[in-house]
């Protein structure tokens, strides 16, 4: 169960989280649609408020666009970038050198954001609804931190693959789930006769709703033509500095666990690139 009384702050409602055997994907049941999605997400400023905007602009370079030219080995790919947020990834794209870049948002105070703090004209539309009209396809699509969130992740890789073409590139990184943390955190709440997990956040903050993994992705990328070519399970966890002996012990601790997690592709986010066949 997550959410409610089986959530430490009580946020949300009580869903069941299920897993598929075969697959071993996970999602809510009942499953919860928003009444208005775009809300979800609806203050770009209260909803990112704890990034750092200059280094998720140096991680998307590094991370996304400058392997994007490794694999596609063209200097100035195409780019549709779905789910855009505030435009980082798209504003790392244009500081490499792309000029032809698309961005996806649904959420129209984001899409505003994007234009009135940036100059960044994001389409408010879905993949599914921009596959429908679109008359090209893409070099290379992203979906950065939004699989998780998508309410049907089938149709909009089926759209992917409307928007690409053969050697076009696919770019994913989602939580991984099941992962050290969440086995662990499941373990000990069994123990104490509780049904609590913490696995997704279906009707709270961030709303993911779906749980992807190794297994899981490599069939839902599979059944539309996407071939992976390389996946990178890693995340890193840290604690502010606490001048404290306790709070040395624990930050020490808390890296510890994530270097274990590392090491045995265990860790709680995925990095995915897949070519198209």
């Amino acid at each position: 169960m997550r959410g409610g009384r089986y959530q430490r702050h009580g946020l949300g409602i009580p869903l069941e989280i299920v897993q598929c055997r075969q697959c071993a994907l996970l999602w809510p049941d009942p499953f919860p649609y928003p009444l208005d999605p775009s809300g979800l997400y609806g203050d770009p400023s209260k909803y990112f408020v704890h990034e750092d905007e200059a280094a998720k602009l140096k991680a998307c370079r590094d991370v996304v666009i400058r392997p994007a030219l490794r694999h596609l080995g063209k200097p100035r790919p195409s780019l549709l970038d779905v789910g855009s947020g505030r435009a980082e990834l798209l504003r790392a794209a244009v500081a490499e050198g792309l000029d032809d870049v698309t961005g996806l948002e649904l959420a129209q105070a984001t899409i505003e954001d994007a234009r009135e703090r940036l100059g960044i004209r994001l389409i408010g539309k879905t993949i599914e609804e921009f596959a429908v009209d679109a008359t090209r396809t893409f070099d290379l699509v992203t979906f950065s931190a939004v699989l998780e969130h998508v309410h049907d992740p089938d149709a909009a890789i089926a759209a992917a693959r409307r928007l690409t073409h053969s050697g076009s590139m696919l770019y994913l990184d989602v939580p991984h789930e099941p992962n050290l943390l969440t086995t662990l955190v499941g373990i000990a709440n069994r123990v104490r006769r509780s049904r609590g997990v913490i696995n997704l956040a279906p009707t709270f903050e961030p709303f993911h709703v779906f749980g992807f993994n190794e297994r899981a992705l490599k069939k839902l990328l599979g059944k539309h033509g996407f071939e992976i070519v390389s996946i990178w399970i890693y995340s890193e966890m840290d604690l502010p500095i606490v001048k404290s002996l306790r709070g040395g012990a624990l930050k020490l601790g808390v890296r510890a666990f994530a270097h274990v997690a590392n090491r045995t592709g265990t860790a709680a986010n995925m990095y995915v690139w897949a070519r198209r066949t």
